[in-house]
């Protein structure tokens, strides 16, 4: 069954959060470069210590600044930007593959071609490359598409989300 939806600004910032979210592996290498930081901090002789502080200071910083002020306006440059995002999407599950039309454009993205695939509770985002992603929300479920089917069909051809 063909479902119809629309990607808001919003949508689309909450969907580039998603994005960005930190995967387990780059999150313990966060976690374990603040911890050899505040070992530094603590225990280093007083150059260390200083530079242990810095690193902490502007690395959390930095961190904070990207995730909370340069991704929202970045995604909402980007979105304003986007004039194809603004159309009325039609997405249809297909034994193959995923098929997303909109009044310009006709496009299936086959299972194959799925590098990965992440979802959280509002969103499914399906990537063909390591940075270009889909996004399809899963309110589309409310719309008689078989959200469910997707999320199997991934897991089945795909492989777990990353």
């Amino acid at each position: 069954m063909t479902a119809t939806f629309r990607i808001s600004e919003d949508d689309y910032l909450a969907a580039m959060k998603l994005h960005a979210r930190l995967t387990p592996a780059r999150l313990a290498l966060t976690v374990g470069i603040g911890l050899l930081l505040v070992l530094g901090a603590a225990f280093g002789p007083p150059l260390l210590e200083a530079a242990s502080v810095g690193g902490l200071v502007g690395g959390g910083g930095v961190l904070l600044a990207t995730r909370f002020i340069v991704l929202p306006l970045m995604a909402r440059r980007h979105y304003r930007k986007y004039k194809a995002i603004h159309e009325e999407f039609n997405a249809e599950l297909l034994d193959h593959g995923l098929r997303l039309t909109v009044p310009h454009s006709d496009h299936t993205i086959v299972w194959q071609n799925v590098l990965k695939w992440r979802h959280d509770g509002r969103f499914v985002l399906l990537y063909p490359m390591p940075r270009l992603f889909h996004v399809v929300p899963k309110s589309v479920a409310a719309r008689g598409f078989d959200l469910k089917g997707l999320l199997e069909r991934l897991n089945r051809h795909v492989g777990p989300p990353a």
